[in-house]
């Protein structure tokens, strides 16, 4: 019997049991015992957990879902469809309702799969190499098993961001952890102040409007924003979000232009060429030369000034370069309210304005991405490099990945209706407002970069103590092998230690994401234990 830890129950954790099932051999049912840990039902984990409110919707297109498996061949649409009898065609559904799809599909595995499943609502603290295996610890208990899998996604259950002011709520509480108290810390008419003006913000920014009983009135689509906000009665007089730039997301854009597909094309090829150049063969190698940097960013932008020519859009490569050092191009900056953004960038993905430098990196960011999440796997970096690169990168996600359309004109009819408003974090009054904490814990394992950053939790501080895990100077995640196993403080591979996931982010980037395809780690481990069962099965046999 192989006794297997998963440490976090979310997709992550779903997708690898999932293909860990399919690759089992039939003579192999029953030999594998898997403990899921985690507070929250799994499937769905703590974030895609069906108790949330129904405002709380899907921010990608609902076409990426897929958790099927040889125990279910639906993906999220063709399951929703079957259960709505094909009505139910939004493209950006609840997110309490992919919860459910999650949880069904979880529930396939543990009823019909291979895998003895069991569910433990308890968090680990701590995991401790014992010859062979590996102890985990949780306030109720030690267990023993034979491989670790970390996959603890979001952070854990009540996180708390340490800059977070004493008294503020997090926006976990009124959101993915709302157990019915946090909304009454927000009276009616109140003002609130939101740290971050993210995602996460704009969920809970949702909360206290439409969640409130606060509906929307469809105006034309030839107006300068296509809803009306009809107020409720119980939302905020005013609600303010707060960050380091004071610049909104851009909207996804609904569709791609014909003829950039093209462009895209001969660029998705360059950037593989690019990281095939790149790749080493030991990562954690200090010696190992550092890669061409440089040579990507001119891709991209050789990239963008492509798209511009395609489009028919004015803009030099220097303001094209410009943008993305800067974060907002000259045309946005010179703006006066993040409102006035917004609805230019709704403007331009409808080609009813010029299209802005902005839009034109969000197309080649969200375009190459699935070809940057392989080209830019596991290489090495100097430490200029990986923060030039976090830094530009972080004004690109705000580009390419900001909310759908749906939700960009729900805020856009708040601010035009005067509720919300959006500020410099230096510029915000703090005094009278109410505070709630939207800045969501830290992508990797480390609240700042190695070799200064604090471990998040209890359970990475003891691993790090002990040697077991590894991250290098600069980043924030774990390094691992191309199958998630763990590299050790010595750089070698830590059989039966495991992570997936947002727990590697840096090394491997892109995890905020519930696409099953972008990254292999999780189907490697899987066919790496299948194998490994295998053979110990036939070992046994003869």
């Amino acid at each position: 019997m192989t006794r297997i830890a998963m440490i976090g129950g979310g997709p992550k954790c779903l997708f690898a049991l999932l293909e860990l099932n399919d690759a089992l051999q039939a003579a192999d049912a029953g030999r594998v015992h898997v403990e899921v840990y985690d507070p929250y039902p799994p499937g769905a984990g703590r974030v895609w957990n069906v108790d949330q409110p129904p405002e709380l919707r899907l921010n990608v297109n609902s076409r990426i879902i897929d958790a099927s498996s040889s125990l279910c061949a639906q993906t999220f649409d063709q399951w929703r469809a079957a259960r709505a009898n094909g009505w139910d065609k939004d493209p950006y559904p609840s997110r309490a309702l992919v919860g459910e799809y999650l949880s069904r599909q979880f529930e396939n595995l543990t009823g019909l799969g291979r895998l003895d499943v069991q569910h433990r609502a308890e968090v680990v603290t701590g995991v401790v190499r014992r010859g062979r295996q590996w102890e985990v610890l949780t306030a109720q208990g030690t267990r023993v098993h034979d491989e670790v899998v970390i996959a603890t996604g979001h952070g854990l259950a009540g996180y708390r961001s340490p800059s977070a002011p004493q008294r503020s709520l997090t926006a976990a509480q009124l959101t993915v952890e709302y157990n019915g108290c946090g909304m009454d810390e927000v009276p009616p008419g109140s003002s609130v102040l939101i740290r971050g003006a993210a995602l996460t913000a704009y969920d809970v920014i949702l909360r206290l409007t439409e969640g409130r009983g606060g509906t929307w009135e469809q105006l034309s689509e030839e107006g300068t924003a296509a809803l009306r906000y009809l107020p409720g009665g119980r939302e905020p007089a005013r609600i303010t979000m707060v960050s380091r730039t004071g610049i909104p997301m851009n909207p996804k854009p609904h569709a791609v232009p014909s003829g950039l597909d093209e462009v895209l094309d001969e660029y998705r090829l360059r950037v593989c060429s690019w990281g095939a150049a790149n790749q080493v063969p030991n990562p954690a190698h200090t010696a190992t030369p550092t890669a061409d940097l440089q040579g990507l960013w001119k891709i991209l932008l050789d990239c963008a000034v492509s798209c511009t020519g395609t489009c028919g859009i004015k803009a030099s490569p220097s303001e094209l370069w410009s943008t993305v050092q800067n974060g907002e191009s000259v045309a946005m900056a010179a703006m006066t309210s993040p409102a006035e953004r917004l609805r230019a960038a709704l403007q331009a993905n409808w080609s009813r304005e010029a299209a802005t430098p902005e839009w034109v990196w969000g197309i080649v960011w969200s375009g190459l991405y699935a070809q940057l999440v392989p080209a830019l796997s596991r290489i090495t970096w100097s430490d200029a490099d990986r923060e030039r690169f976090r830094h530009r990168a972080a004004h690109l996600e705000r580009m390419a990945f900001g909310p759908p359309e749906p939700t960009a004109h729900k805020l856009l009819a708040l601010f035009e209706a005067g509720i919300l408003q959006q500020a410099v974090t230096t510029e915000a009054n703090e005094a009278q407002a109410i505070t709630i904490d939207a800045v969501t814990a830290p992508a990797g394992v480390l609240r700042a970069p190695a070799p200064d950053g604090e471990a998040a939790s209890p359970l990475i501080h003891g691993l790090l103590e002990d040697g077991e895990i590894l991250v290098r100077r600069a980043e924030r995640g774990l390094l691992t092998d191309t199958d998630g196993t763990c590299l050790n403080a010595r750089g070698e591979r830590n059989e039966g230690l495991v992570a997936l996931g947002r727990p590697t982010e840096d090394p491997t980037l892109g995890h905020d994401t519930l696409n099953r395809s972008l990254h292999p780690e999780y189907r490697r481990w899987a066919k790496r234990v299948a194998l490994e069962i295998s053979s110990a099965s036939q070992k046994v046999a003869r």
